[in-house]
């Protein structure tokens, strides 16, 4: 429970300057220049902005109590199984809807959240809870412990919350403040929630488990073919969307099939 104190303190650190951020540096109409074009405003009022404020850093409270509640979980209740079911298929559900409410092969999901700001806070919402707390899930499940794995996707979905307060400023200002903060904190996300997946199947690789290293070697395939559509075709919401969707696959498998139980987890 001394690692618990650890994370505590991580989110307590990144919450703190979360709502310093919010309150202190920002404005409900700081980035309204983004949807000029749009004719929209990301905030109506600034009683709007507060109250995204504080429902945004009570959700950053909730997340070590996942830590807490399924990471360090004495045994894996039929009430935990379910939790981390229902986040896994409503995120998978959730980011695949949102991907196609305009052509998905002309707008990225940041670009589609000009169009729709509080469905893209949404789309943060899901797919960081549904990724942090089924990869939790994953470690309680196989009985394994690893910091760095618990710090990586806890960095990457706080991130997450960056990117989706600063909006795209489009494709031509790409080399503006907002943009590579929006685009930045993204790549965090992806980075991170993926290393903490990666992490735990490259363990069950080292144990020389078949099965894992061909789950591993799809996973890490996908990977690096979204990188090399994203260099050759450019990015869209397909292409962003590949990772997700082989992550949230990768973890139904794992978490909740037999399929790649080992026999000493079965026992």
């Amino acid at each position: 429970m001394e690692k618990m104190k650890v994370y505590r303190a991580l989110w307590c650190v990144m919450t703190v300057a979360y709502a310093v951020w919010m309150l202190a540096f920002m404005r409900y109409d700081t980035y309204t220049t983004a949807n000029t074009l749009l004719e929209k405003e990301m905030y109506p009022s600034a009683a709007v902005y507060y109250l995204w404020v504080v429902l945004s850093i009570g959700l950053f409270l909730l997340f070590p109590f996942f830590i807490k509640k399924i990471y360090y979980a004495e045994k894996i209740t039929k009430g935990i199984k379910f939790f981390n079911i229902f986040t896994l298929v409503s995120g998978c559900l959730y980011v695949t809807v949102y991907g196609f409410l305009k052509n998905p092969v002309e707008f990225t999901a940041s670009m589609m959240g000009l169009y729709y700001p509080w469905l893209f806070k949404l789309w943060c919402i899901f797919s960081g809870v549904s990724v942090f707390t089924n990869t939790l899930y994953m470690y309680r499940k196989n009985n394994y412990s690893n910091t760095a794995g618990v710090i990586c996707t806890s960095i990457g979905c706080a991130a997450l919350f960056v990117t989706v307060n600063v909006p795209s400023a489009g494709e031509d200002l790409i080399m503006t403040l907002q943009c590579l903060s929006h685009w930045s904190t993204a790549l965090i996300f992806a980075v991170l929630g993926a290393a903490g997946i990666v992490i735990f199947l490259v363990h069950k690789c080292r144990e020389r488990e078949k099965k894992y290293i061909a789950l591993t070697s799809v996973f890490v395939f996908v990977l690096a073919l979204m990188l090399v559509l994203l260099v050759t075709v450019g990015k869209n919401a397909i292409i962003e969307n590949l990772p997700m969707w082989v992550a949230y696959i990768v973890l139904f498998i794992v978490n909740f099939t037999s399929l790649m139980d080992s026999k000493v987890t079965e026992k």
